[in-house]
C-alpha cells in the first residue's frame, strides 16, 4: 500500500510543479470556490491533495458530496471491469496468433473451398473435403471425450476440450479442426459434449450450415468485446464526471469534453481543486 501511495504522491508532485511553472502568479478565487472553503492547489502540497480525495464532507454542498460518492462507485466498477478485460485481451491475441499459425499446418485434401466469410478472421478458406472428413468422423463426441486427454478439471468432468477434439480426429487438417471447434464455443476451448454433438449432426445433414454457424460464432465474440469496451468506456466517463463535479466543478474543460482534456488540458485541473 505504501508503494502505491508513494507513486500517487510523486505523480501529484510532478503535476503541481508543471502547473506552478506555467500558471499565473495569482488567481482570484470565485464565490463558488470560497463557498467550499477552498485553497489554491497551486500552493498545496501533494500530500494535501491526496488527503483531500478522502476528506470528510464538512463544508461541501450536497451536490459535491453526491458527486464524490458517484465517482468512487463508478471508479471501483470500472477498475473491476478493466481487470477482467486486461486478463482476456492477451488470450484473444494468442488465439488469433494460433489460428494464423495453422494456415499451412498439417495435411489437406485440397479441392473446392467452402467460401468462408472474411469476417471469420481465418488466414485462408477451408477445403470442403477437409470439412467433410471432420464432420463424418465415425467417433461420437462422447467417445472422443472418453478417449481424450484429461488435462484439466473440466475435461475430467466430461466436457469436450479442444485438445481432445484434435486427438479424436487424427490426420485431419488443423485449421479445419479449429474452425469446427470454434462453432461449438465462443472464445473458449471447452464446450458441453451434447452441444458439440448436436452441431456436428446438423453439419452432417447439411454441410452448408457450417460456414453460417462459424460466422455467427465470430460475430457473437466481436459483439461481446464491443459491449465490454463500451461499458468500460461508459463507466470511465461517469467516474470522471463524478470527479469533475465533486472536486473541480469550475474546471472549464468539463463543459466541452472530451476536447477539454486537451484544451485547457488535464494538467490545469489542480488550479480548480476545491
Amino acid at each position: 500500500m505504501q508503494f502505491f501511495h508513494s507513486i500517487i504522491l510523486g505523480a501529484l508532485a510532478a503535476c503541481t510543479a508543471r502547473i506552478q511553472a506555467f500558471a499565473p502568479a495569482a488567481t482570484t478565487p470565485s464565490p463558488f470556490r470560497t463557498q467550499f472553503n477552498s485553497r489554491s492547489s497551486l500552493n498545496m502540497d501533494p500530500q494535501d491533495i491526496l488527503s483531500s480525495l478522502f476528506a470528510g464532507d464538512e463544508g461541501l454542498t450536497e451536490s459535491a458530496i453526491g458527486a464524490r460518492r458517484e465517482f468512487f462507485l463508478w471508479f471501483v466498477g470500472a477498475s473491476g471491469g478493466a481487470g477482467i478485460a486486461r486478463s482476456q485481451f492477451p488470450k484473444m491475441y494468442n488465439n488469433v496468433k494460433n489460428v494464423n499459425a495453422l494456415r499451412d499446418e498439417g495435411p489437406t485434401l485440397g479441392g473446392e473451398t467452402i467460401g468462408l466469410n472474411p469476417l471469420c478472421g481465418y488466414p485462408r478458406d477451408i477445403a470442403s473435403s477437409d470439412l467433410l472428413k471432420v464432420i463424418n468422423n465415425p467417433k461420437s463426441i462422447e467417445r472422443i471425450v472418453t478417449d481424450g486427454p484429461k488435462e484439466n478439471y473440466l475435461a475430467q468432468r466430461g466436457y469436450l476440450c479442444y485438445d481432445a477434439f484434435v486427438a479424436g480426429n487424427p490426420g485431419c487438417n488443423p485449421l479445419t479442426l479449429r474452425a469446427v471447434f470454434d462453432t461449438f464455443a465462443t472464445s473458449t476451448n471447452v464446450v458441453a459434449p451434447d452441444t458439440a454433438q448436436r452441431l456436428l449432426d446438423e453439419y452432417k445433414k447439411d454441410p452448408n450450415t457450417f460456414k453460417n454457424a462459424l460466422l455467427e460464432s465470430k460475430l457473437k465474440s466481436f459483439a461481446a468485446i464491443g459491449t465490454l469496451l463500451f461499458l468500460l468506456g461508459l463507466a470511465d466517463v461517469l467516474a470522471f464526471n463524478g470527479a469533475y463535479r465533486g472536486w473541480f466543478p469550475e474546471w472549464p474543460g468539463g463543459d466541452h469534453l472530451p476536447a477539454g482534456l486537451i484544451d485547457p488540458g488535464l494538467w490545469t485541473i489542480p488550479q480548480y481543486w476545491i
